[in-house]
């Protein structure tokens, strides 16, 4: 008798484990069926039982449910779980930590290049909604995954640099550095990782390190338009002009036809007071973009700063009848300016500065008519 009770226990033991073994079969065709709430409660009840929940298959199961439910697109299914995906992580190293074998199933079935692809879209949602710290954590935690030792991949450098702009958006610009610089050591993106470690050095009030992230990625991508453009911006916003000099014309050397250049050449010419220089500058920038407005303002504003020269000088002229040559000369200089600011005009009808400056300039040579005429479109400016 005491040998068929014991037969008796074994085959009820067998039972109650295969009862529980299949709650987690059911749970894996309720997800195939996208019942997802359903599967949950099927696979929550498997994991307390303590017969199934030291079975490694059960978080595999669970892993594979919050891959599924996110992938879903459903945001109901997507919050089945808080952080599924991490939850789908954690549930499937768990399975691999209970059953080594259980990594030969993952990197069969390529689960965790999928978990690494759910991460980077996850991640670019965020960011598409400008929700930058999600992003980073999703980022990072793609890396993560692929620098798993489950994963049959490597991690992709380009979501590096990507982790680097969320974390440069999100303004946590030394961790982005971290980033960044990971990518200069891959070659990642060429020249842009130093460019954004500059900024985020500027961001963070350090012009010394910024300054030596900008040569150090000239001096590795020494033709690269970008960074030397952006050296010349550094240079021009730190009032080093002879180092903006070298620059702008490095800039030019590599792309000739490009109108910006030659304005900021001759934005450059006319901050150290050389307008002569500036005028022709903005001539040539002009050439190549007859109708914007900025090298057409600036060539109106040197003209200005001329007359103004001319003036200053006049007024220390001791002689009265050399004085009032002078002066006249001087405010005929004006007159250079006006085609200049009509130009900017026509390019941009609203801007209050070269409304204002054609009206003083009528002012000065006594053409009241003209004077009145812009005198009049300025008070009809929306406040």
């Amino acid at each position: 008798m005491k040998k068929i009770t014991f037969v008796l226990i074994a085959a009820a033991l067998s039972v109650t484990v295969s009862a529980q073994k299949g709650k987690v079969t059911t749970a894996e065709s309720l997800i195939t069926d996208k019942a997802f709430d359903k599967a949950k409660a099927a696979i929550e009840e498997a994991i307390v039982n303590p017969k199934s929940a030291e079975w490694a298959k059960t978080y595999y199961v669970k892993g594979k449910l919050c891959m599924a439910a996110f992938e879903s697109g459903d945001e109901k299914w997507i919050n089945l779980y808080p952080d599924i995906l991490n939850e789908a992580y954690t549930n499937l190293e768990k399975a691999i930590s209970m059953d080594p074998k259980m990594k030969n199933t993952i990197i069969r079935e390529n689960t965790y290049a999928s978990l690494v692809n759910d991460f980077l879209n996850d991640a670019i949602k965020k960011f598409d909604a400008k929700d930058f710290v999600g992003a980073l954590k999703s980022f990072d935690d793609n890396v993560k995954v692929s620098q798993s030792d489950n994963y049959a991949g490597r991690v992709d450098t380009i979501v590096i640099f990507n982790a680097g702009l969320a974390a440069y958006n999100a303004q946590m610009y030394e961790k982005a550095i971290d980033y960044f610089r990971t990518c200069t050591k891959s070659e990642t993106e060429y020249a842009k990782p130093y460019i954004f470690i500059s900024d985020c050095y500027l961001k963070m009030k350090d012009t010394v390190k910024a300054e030596a992230a900008l040569l150090e990625g000239y001096n590795a991508y020494p033709d690269t338009l970008d960074i030397i453009k952006q050296a010349t911006q550094f240079y021009i916003d730190t009032d080093n002009s002879n180092k903006a000099f070298e620059f702008v014309n490095k800039a030019i050397e590599k792309e000739p036809d490009n109108y910006i250049l030659y304005l900021v050449e001759g934005s450059l010419y006319t901050k150290v007071g050389d307008n002569a220089t500036a005028i022709q500058k903005f001539a040539k920038s002009l050439e190549l973009n007859p109708t914007q407005f900025e090298s057409a303002y600036n060539t109106g504003l040197c003209y200005v700063n001329i007359a103004n020269n001319d003036l200053d000088k006049a007024n220390q002229i001791t002689d009265n009848k050399q004085y009032e040559i002078a002066k006249a000369a001087a405010i005929e200089e004006y007159r250079n300016a006006i085609p200049f600011f009509q130009k900017a005009e026509v390019a941009n009808p609203t801007n209050r500065a070269t409304l204002e400056f054609l009206r003083e300039i009528y002012f000065k040579l006594k053409m009241m008519p003209e004077y009145q005429a812009y005198k009049k479109k300025i008070e009809e400016l929306p406040q």
